[in-house]
């Protein structure tokens, strides 16, 4: 069992040493910063792409029976799109944990 127990604060030495902690909040706030970018300019193109088609547009080069459908499927993707918005940022704005739940501390 002391093996084992060695091994493993000798993983968790390294896992702090390399900064494994910091490494995968950095990507996920990296994710996170994406989704809101992408989102954030998604929102008003879907919005304005629902309009035209909705208002059955020239500028919207798709048969006429399928603007009123396609305008429809714009507002919907711009809704799921702001929703992602909202959790992205969410998630930005979280306060960060400075110990993982995964991290076991051994005393003596």
């Amino acid at each position: 069992a002391n093996c084992c127990s060695q091994q493993h604060q000798s993983l968790l030495a390294t896992q702090r040493a390399f900064g494994a902690h910091t490494f995968s909040h950095t990507m996920a706030k990296g994710c996170a910063t994406f989704c809101v970018i992408l989102s954030a300019v998604a929102v008003p193109v879907l919005l304005f792409f629902g309009a035209l088609c909705s208002n059955k547009s020239p500028m919207m080069e798709i048969p006429e029976e399928m603007k009123s459908d396609a305008g429809k499927g714009c507002y919907m993707a711009a809704g799921l799109y702001a929703i992602t918005l909202v959790l992205a940022f969410a998630a930005l704005k979280k306060p960060d944990n400075k110990a993982s739940a995964r991290e076991v501390k051994m005393g003596r």
